[in-house]
């Protein structure tokens, strides 16, 4: 399973303000007959895709995409031990803007959210980049949002960039953090990517209480409260360490990616390799243990682990449809604790895809969009080691996936029109083979007004 492990809130201030500083400039110099479009943000924003192939333009163009959005939500499954997570409001707002001009544009997307509750409340930035646009390259600075790997985006693998998961039901991407070096045509792209700094993936808050580490958060799986040991069961006290921002932050990586054809129309081909921080946060652990008592107490504290990881992206499109198949891997670094220490060890991981995207149109005067995908991950398991390298008896979690061998299928569709305005509705299944569970998710969108 994929651990998220909040920072606190200084360091999240500080990465909020120290991206959001690059953009900033540029948006209090709008003019103020900046003319503020009323469609969603540009498709190359939202898909992570990259706009080299815009035309020139002389005269700078703003484009504006503001939500606030207000969800309930009751789970069909139910958690009889805490009641209050069965059902959930949550309530969010999201900015985002692009500023584009013949030499400089300028992009951020910024969001707030909360489940009515401090503890389940922040802000995240998205993107936040500024960009230079030369004859034969674009360069990119801050925070960017790239299809590394189509894989890793559609089922949300958080492999190459980072999560934030607030709503752990519905992840979105974040961009990481650099210098990108963007050469594209229609047929041909590459880019590398650089960064000295790392901001791992973020989830709903973990807390100490009362000995053990809990979450309001319904997708947290809680560690293990007891063992037994020599015939005897031992309860588990835990402790949280949180060591301080700049020894998470301060870690480098790089990446190269690749294509052939236009995935728009014909056969394309990606490719991406890099050698960067793994986006969740491994636990170090220290035990104690008093042989009078039956009880461990166990130090938990987040590190960096370093991963290679390789994908490859390969399809055709045709005009109302699109068919894929992908593979990623990766290869983490074997970490050694220090002495009285334990630390996850990840096991390398390789993952296979393939999906079948199509849209019909004219159906009850009415446009469809169908999504069918099949996801295969072997590997991924989590050890706790020692010093020495041994296996532990005490594993923390031991997977990091959560889904392994799964088949979904999404829908999405105007229902119907209410006093001119649109019904949407977005529906989507997903069914684990091994695990043998079942997720469905419905949502009805109405939007009174576009602009």
């Amino acid at each position: 399973m994929a651990i998220f492990w909040p920072l606190k809130t200084t360091l999240k201030q500080v990465l909020f303000l120290a991206i959001f500083a690059n953009c900033f400039v540029a948006f209090v110099a709008l003019p103020a007959n900046a003319q503020k479009t009323a469609t969603k943000v540009s498709a190359d924003q939202a898909e992570g895709h990259n706009s080299a192939t815009l035309p020139a333009m002389h005269v700078a163009r703003t484009q504006f995409f503001g939500q606030i959005r207000l969800e309930g939500m009751d789970y069909l499954t139910k958690l009889p031990d805490t009641p209050q997570l069965n059902q959930s409001q949550f309530l969010s707002a999201r900015m985002s803007f692009l500023r584009e001009s013949e030499k400089f544009n300028y992009a951020a997307d910024v969001a707030a959210g909360t489940f009515f509750s401090k503890r389940q409340s922040n802000f995240f930035v998205n993107e936040a980049y500024m960009s230079y646009n030369s004859a034969s390259v674009k360069v990119y600075g801050g925070r960017k949002k790239i299809e590394w790997s189509e894989i890793d985006r559609r089922w949300q693998l958080g492999l190459w960039q980072p999560r934030q998961a607030l709503d752990t039901l519905r992840p979105e991407e974040q961009g990481l953090v650099g210098v990108f070096l963007d050469h594209t045509s229609d047929d041909f792209q590459i880019l590398g990517f650089a960064s000295p700094i790392f901001i791992p993936s973020m989830g709903p808050e973990i807390r100490q209480e009362g000995g053990s580490l809990v979450s309001d958060s319904r997708w947290y799986r809680q560690p293990s409260s007891s063992f037994d040991f020599n015939n005897r069961r031992n309860t588990i006290s835990y402790e949280l360490d949180i060591p301080d921002a700049e020894k998470l932050v301060s870690n480098p990586g790089g990446a190269l990616m690749a294509r052939v054809g236009n995935k728009e129309r014909g056969g394309w081909l990606v490719s991406s390799a890099g050698y960067k921080p793994v986006n969740d946060l491994i636990l170090r652990r220290k035990i104690f243990k008093a042989i009078s008592k039956d009880q461990v107490d166990v130090t938990v504290s987040p590190a960096v682990n370093y991963h290679q990881i390789v994908s490859v992206d390969a399809g055709y499109s045709f005009e109302a449809m699109r068919v894929s198949a992908s593979y990623i891997e990766d290869k983490p670094d074997e970490v050694r604790p220090e002495r009285d220490w334990a630390i996850q060890k990840i096991q390398p991981m390789q993952a296979y895809s393939a999906a079948l995207d199509f849209s019909m149109d004219n159906i009850f005067s009415r446009s469809l969009a169908f999504q069918l995908g099949y996801l295969k991950v072997e590997g991924g398991k989590i050890e706790d080691i020692l010093n020495d390298g041994s296996v532990d008896d005490i594993t923390l979690f031991d997977q990091r996936m959560k889904f392994t061998n799964t088949v979904s299928t999404r829908v999405e569709g105007q229902l119907a029109r209410f006093f001119r305005s649109p019904l949407v509705t977005r529906f989507k299944y997903l069914y684990d083979l091994e695990q043998k569970g079942s997720l469905l998710s419905t949502e009805f969108l109405y939007y009174p007004s576009q602009k």
